[in-house]
């Protein structure tokens, strides 16, 4: 569980335009205009980061911009973009909309983004993160990711996997001297903090040692039956913060996997907390202490993901949800696995743990791209 000295409430930073509600399984305290927020943990660089974030893959146009005008309304602080998810312009015209709404301010906004694999190179980062924070319409970037170790080679940057045939063309970049482009970002204030996406722990070490700061974060596929254990460890015992992505497992309905989301232990805990499957899980994830930053577009669901804070689940079924049997990662970039800097080989095993019954107990343009992440599996309207 994340520390409670980690954690800020509302009586340490309020939105001008409304009073926030006391969180972690308090009532509402504050006056009658009350917004449900998550609480903040925080960052090796000294600033503060909610433990639940809105993530934006896959949301483009229209509906990315209906999507964050409502997270913000609900609630929601945190939102995660990135240069591949080419949606950075409608994440930051929503923003900012809101923010000349008065309903939230800059500050209380954290916005993470990443640079993309064709921009590895330490001559092409500052110029792409001024492209990004163009794009986005704002000053400064909370939070700047390298969004995978391995390099490819940039033609332009409007073609985000260059292809010869049907292989990525790679480079051999090193990881190490992007970063040190990226700490550089940092010194000119157009970023605040930074840190990593999809990267081991070999990655995260050789990181730390060879360079002046370490990430504050890495950002990984996390979700039950995919937990990362020994990985999360590390980053905890460096004081990095880990943030889960796809953190319900991309369930889909109609193919019921994974079957952890559907089976009959998650009806029952459902039907014992009064909540949803998502929620339930999400719960489980920031207790476990990593970030989810689940993906919602329909407004029923971005509003019952931030609603988690006033529950707990009890120990049992926290130990049945942990006893979940290991499966698969899903997010693999298999088309480049043959890189050095591949990261997954060693995280691809099973954790050390004795499978468990699964939990049951009563208590613009088009650009050029493969995508870099697998498609979305739906629940209902797009939400993960």
């Amino acid at each position: 569980m994340i520390p409670a000295r980690c954690l800020t409430t509302c009586e340490d930073d309020e939105d001008s335009n409304s009073r926030v509600a006391l969180i972690l399984g308090e009532k509402p305290v504050c006056g009658e205009k009350t917004l449900l927020m998550a609480p903040k943990i925080k960052l090796s660089s000294g600033y503060e980061m909610p433990v639940l974030g809105f993530g934006t893959y896959a949301l483009k146009g229209y509906q990315c911009l209906s999507a964050i005008h409502c997270a913000v309304e609900t609630g929601f602080r945190h939102f995660d973009t990135a240069y591949s998810y080419e949606n950075e312009k409608e994440v930051g015209e929503a923003i900012r909309t809101q923010i000349q709404m008065g309903n939230v301010s800059r500050e209380n906004i954290f916005l993470t983004t990443k640079l993309w694999n064709i921009h590895h190179d330490p001559r092409d980062v500052r110029r792409i993160c001024e492209k990004q924070l163009d794009a986005l319409g704002f000053d400064y970037i909370d939070l700047y990711l390298m969004h995978f170790p391995v390099g490819y080679k940039h033609m332009c940057d409007e073609i985000l996997t260059p292809l010869e045939g049907d292989k990525v063309q790679t480079t051999e970049i090193d990881y190490i001297d992007t970063w040190r482009a990226m700490e550089e970002l940092v010194k000119l204030g157009l970023v605040r903090s930074i840190g990593v996406s999809n990267f081991n722990m070999e990655q995260v070490q050789r990181i730390i040692q060879c360079s002046s700061s370490k990430p504050v974060v890495n950002q990984v596929e996390i979700w039950p039956g995919f937990m990362q254990k020994d990985l999360v460890d590390y980053c905890r015992y460096n004081g990095i913060i880990v943030t889960a992505y796809s953190p319900l497992g991309q369930p889909n309905r109609d193919d019921h996997t994974p079957i952890y989301f559907f089976s009959e232990g998650m009806k029952r805990l459902v039907k014992r907390y009064k909540r949803t499957a998502s929620q339930i899980v999400l719960r489980y994830l920031i207790d476990y202490g990593v970030v989810p930053i689940p993906k919602a577009g329909n407004p029923v669901h971005i509003k019952e993901n931030l609603n988690i804070f006033d529950f707990q689940l009890n120990e049992n079924d926290v130990r049945a949800l942990r006893g979940i049997k290991p499966k698969p990662r899903i997010v693999k970039y298999e088309s480049v696995k043959e890189h050095p800097f591949y990261p997954f080989e060693h995280e691809d095993e099973q954790e050390d743990q004795e499978p468990e019954p699964e939990p049951e107990r009563k208590s613009r343009p088009t650009r050029q791209t493969i995508k870099p992440e697998p498609t979305e599996q739906e629940v209902d309207e797009g939400d993960e």
